[in-house]
């Protein structure tokens, strides 16, 4: 069978990642004030994205590439939870000191505009695909 989308495939596949991405941005926006003591708090995720190779996907000769899928949700250690003082806080330490997360708000807004337009840009190329695979058609149909 002729593929008559090959940049649909790979489209789909990007669009499954970014939306996975959106969600542990979201994931982490969530747990941003979220605390913690004795070293228990919640840690910042990332996502990891690997390319995925047409071979293993069972596909042709036309592109050796078939796209990208998250490989695996990774804790962000490039930094490291910081201690505020809550003396009133229930999780509060004998000094007074709560851990909250490495999470960063402006860093993960950022994230989620980036993920937001790689999604916009990957709907975008899966419309004209479908387009061009409509004229094809109506070519072929002539």
């Amino acid at each position: 069978m002729i593929d008559l989308i090959p940049a649909g495939r790979i489209s789909s596949g990007a669009l499954d990642a970014e939306r996975a991405r959106m969600d542990i941005v979201a994931n982490n926006l969530a747990n941003a004030q979220s605390v913690g003591k004795e070293g228990n708090v919640y840690q910042r995720k990332v996502a990891i994205f690997e390319s995925v190779y047409d071979e293993q996907l069972g596909g042709n000769d036309l592109s050796d590439l078939g796209g990208v899928r998250l490989a695996e949700i990774a804790n962000d250690t490039s930094r490291k939870p910081t201690m505020e003082y809550m003396p009133f806080h229930p999780e509060a330490d004998e000094n007074g000191m709560v851990m909250t997360p490495n999470i960063s708000p402006m860093e993960e807004m950022v994230d989620m505009i980036t993920a937001t337009r790689a999604y916009e840009a990957n709907l975008s190329i899966l419309r004209e695909s479908r387009k061009m695979a409509d004229k094809t058609i109506d070519i072929m149909k002539a």
